[in-house]
């Protein structure tokens, strides 16, 4: 009700619409390591599973088979894989390049 008087309050229940996937060229894009793993799926209109892993940054990260460093890449599934971003932990963002067909 306060929201409709004085107008939208943000709060710990508002999310972060933060774009996930931008395009950046033709075939490459700009992707947040959090985006899910079904999000990254409709947006490439594949079907990586997502019964291990809720992220694309998850995904990348077994697919190294440990934390790569930046400007790291890996292909796989008619993707290149660049690490844009990391910390010590985890991936931050990606760059994803849709290779062409052989």
């Amino acid at each position: 009700v306060l929201e409709e008087i004085v107008g939208e309050i943000e709060d710990e229940t508002d999310s972060d619409e933060e774009i996930q996937i931008r395009k950046l060229t033709e075939d490459s894009y700009f992707v947040q390591a959090l985006t899910p793993v079904e999000d990254f799926n409709d947006a490439f209109d594949v079907e990586f599973s997502d019964e291990e892993f809720d992220t694309i940054g998850g995904l990348v990260l077994q697919a190294f088979g440990r934390l790569p460093a930046r400007n790291e890449t890996i292909n796989f599934s008619g993707f290149e894989f660049r690490v844009i971003n990391s910390d010590q932990r985890k991936l931050n963002s990606l760059r994803v390049t849709v290779l062409p067909e052989a």
